[in-house]
């Protein structure tokens, strides 16, 4: 399940870092932000994005049921890693290396709408009509599996359903350009991260 858990935040919360390259593609389109979000279908909660430098420092929170189970969750993006742990049982987590610096490479122009469009051109989605959604005019990207909506590469809606399990994810509340404390970056001392293997 804790894989599960980090696959599904990995392709949203990202960090494409390229060492060797004049530009750095960043993330967002904005320098700072609080997004808070709502789960619902077979995962019921809520969620928390803090994020810092254009989206170069993350950090995810999740409370959430699933399955009949509660569930918490940290899942921080930093230098070349997601590190993710669960705060109920801060002995131990895991990390693993950005899945998205190969995609970055491949994001043709170099700014965060063509990044975000590539990326999501890789899970089988196409490009469709803009839609607003709080207010803001979010690129769509559409297919077999749902849609997705995202706004200076943010991810403001996801409606999914994979082998008859749907899922509905949604920005309600956005704070942006706004100071973040710098806590929520911060790693565990006491957590041995293990390392995952690469998924893509």
């Amino acid at each position: 399940m804790k894989n599960l858990f980090l696959l599904t935040f990995s392709l949203f919360f990202i960090l494409p870092k390229l060492a060797g390259q004049e530009t750095t593609l960043k993330p967002y389109g904005l320098k700072s932000g609080i997004i808070d979000y709502s789960y619902s279908g077979d995962k019921v909660g809520k969620g928390t994005l803090y994020f810092e430098d254009y989206g170069m420092k993350s950090a995810m929170y999740t409370d959430a049921v699933e399955d009949g189970e509660k569930r918490k969750g940290w899942v921080v993006t930093y230098g070349d890693y997601q590190y993710m742990w669960d705060p109920d049982d801060p002995t131990e987590g895991m990390k693993l290396k950005n899945p998205m610096i190969t995609w970055i490479k491949e994001a043709s122009k170099g700014d965060v709408e063509s990044f975000t469009e590539s990326m999501y051109s890789k899970m089988g989605f196409s490009k469709a009509p803009d839609e607003t959604f709080l207010g803001k005019p979010c690129k769509v990207m559409k297919g077999n599996m749902g849609k997705v909506l995202t706004w200076n590469g943010i991810l403001m809606l996801l409606d999914m359903k994979v082998m008859g399990t749907g899922s509905h994810q949604e920005a309600t509340r956005i704070q942006t350009n706004v100071p973040v404390e710098g806590k929520y970056f911060v790693l565990p001392k006491n957590i041995e991260f293990s390392e995952m293997p690469m998924m893509f």
